[in-house]
């Protein structure tokens, strides 16, 4: 017989465990709390009903055998005289064994099996048959010349209550599954009760992370299957550890690969800035014989007079897209250098200006690379406008700035991660070509961290971005 003892947090977990490891016909023997949460021992009914069969036989064996019915009246007699002191005997026996001897007996019906609530159920078993025999010791008292007549009914009452233990027993069965079915149906019902040994870290975790400005189904996501044991310091570092495998990024020098490149983006986002930056440190380190810089904002007045100052400055040359010369044909005139930047006009992209502009990007027929640029001082309506205006062209990548001026990179953190747009780099001042870094995961949520819990950086080492460079 298969007897399973299955511990778990709590009744509906359980019974949902005695379903699946045992089947739908299941019995449960016995069920009650223990720390953590509750036991069950459970069998299936084919192997409790055999196991009770095996009992009755073993126990038939030792009974007296009755009197053939061809024996005079007189030797009949006597043998159901003997049968009852035998009976007596064997109770009284039974009585006084000390329970040690019991178990014993117990284990030596089931040696192949040790279950403890196994020998629970042929020790239920045993008793109801003691039961029985205390009711044959009122044989004892009864006058022979009376015990006569009890002969034919000793031994109908006899098969009556074999067939009667049989009918109890499979109502039991019976009682129990019904027990089981409605405690799996009021447990469905009846919401969960969590224990409170396994209850999970994710709960202040999520607020934590609501503080850090992400949004709230990438919070799910990094919380999900958070194991219960964990300490909240250990949950923490955990959720971060999920936060940064989870942001996409370039990871290296990305100019350094060459090419033309467009910077798109809202107005005031720093596109100019950004390229000043970049092509400043392409300048120190290539020099500046392959770079050039190409303006596509001749809407505002003087609009490229900036990219012309960082042209002048770093020896580059400037070339300005307007009604004479349009984007494609300034391009193929550059073809000669390693590589080029693009400014282009921070609009509306739903405007006509917007959407021709987003066209000619679009409709080049050089290979064109597109950066957005985001601004982490920005609020969320606002990012997700922006990335909304421009993933139709296709974007590589993107380059988040002003992380000075933020109070949170949650918003931007959050865009990257769902929407899958890589980090290129990210810019935390106006210093020309210092205050631009190319994007790390662990530096991009060590900066977030900071940016959200910057009064307990002293007192919370893993809130102060320490999370990240001590490990």
């Amino acid at each position: 017989m298969k007897v399973k003892r299955i511990f778990a947090p709590d009744m509906r977990q359980a019974m949902r465990r005695v379903r699946d490891e045992i089947g739908a016909d299941a019995v449960i023997i016995s069920n009650h709390r223990v720390a953590g949460g509750v036991e069950v021992v459970a069998a299936r009914e084919e192997d409790y009903e055999r196991a009770q069969a095996e009992l009755k036989r073993s126990q038939q064996k030792i009974r007296p055998v009755a009197a053939p019915a061809s024996v005079p009246a007189e030797d009949a007699l006597a043998a159901e005289l003997r049968r009852a002191k035998l009976r007596i005997a064997e109770a009284r026996r039974r009585a006084e064994q000390p329970e040690a001897e019991v178990s014993q007996a117990v284990n030596r019906q089931i040696d192949t099996e040790e279950d403890e609530d196994l020998r629970f159920i042929l020790q239920s078993l045993k008793t109801r048959q003691d039961e029985q025999a205390r009711r044959d010791q009122v044989a004892e008292s009864v006058e022979p010349e009376n015990l006569w007549a009890t002969v034919p009914a000793a031994e109908a009452s006899e098969n009556d209550a074999s067939g009667a233990l049989v009918q109890s027993m499979q109502q039991e069965i019976h009682q129990l599954r019904a027990l089981m079915e409605q405690q799996l149906n009021r447990l469905s019902a009846v919401p969960e009760v969590p224990v409170a040994s396994s209850v999970s870290p994710a709960a202040p975790l999520q607020q934590r992370l609501q503080g850090l400005g992400l949004g709230s189904g990438l919070i799910r996501q990094l919380t999900a299957s958070l194991e219960s044991e964990l300490s909240e310091s250990a949950a923490w570092k955990n959720v971060l550890s999920r936060l940064a495998d989870s942001v996409p990024v370039i990871g290296e020098e990305y100019i350094a690969r060459g090419g033309m490149i467009a910077f798109v983006g809202a107005t005031g986002v720093g596109k100019t800035t950004t390229i000043g930056k970049l092509a400043a440190r392409y300048v120190l380190q290539h020099g500046s014989s392959g770079l050039a810089l190409v303006t596509t904002d001749c809407y505002r007045i003087a609009a490229h007079e900036q990219l012309k100052t960082f042209g002048r400055i770093l020896d580059v040359p400037v070339r300005v897209v307007d009604e004479n010369h349009n984007l494609d044909e300034v391009l193929m005139s550059l073809r000669g250098k390693r590589l080029v930047l693009i400014d282009t006009a921070g609009m509306n992209a739903s405007d006509p200006e917007g959407i021709q502009q987003k066209q000619m990007l679009a409709s080049v027929s050089v290979r064109l690379k597109k950066l957005l640029v985001l601004s982490c001082s920005s609020q969320r309506q606002l990012i997700e406008k922006a990335w909304s205006n421009y993933q139709e062209l296709e974007l590589n990548a993107c380059v988040l700035t002003k992380l000075d001026e933020s109070g949170s990179l949650g918003d931007a953190l959050t865009l990257a991660v769902e929407k899958r747009l890589p980090i290129a780099y990210i810019a935390d001042g106006q210093k020309i070509p210092d205050d631009l870094i190319v994007a790390q995961r662990q530096d991009l949520v060590s900066r977030a961290v900071v940016a959200a819990q910057s009064d307990s950086a002293e007192s919370d080492p893993l809130s102060s971005g320490q999370f990240f460079r001590a490990g």
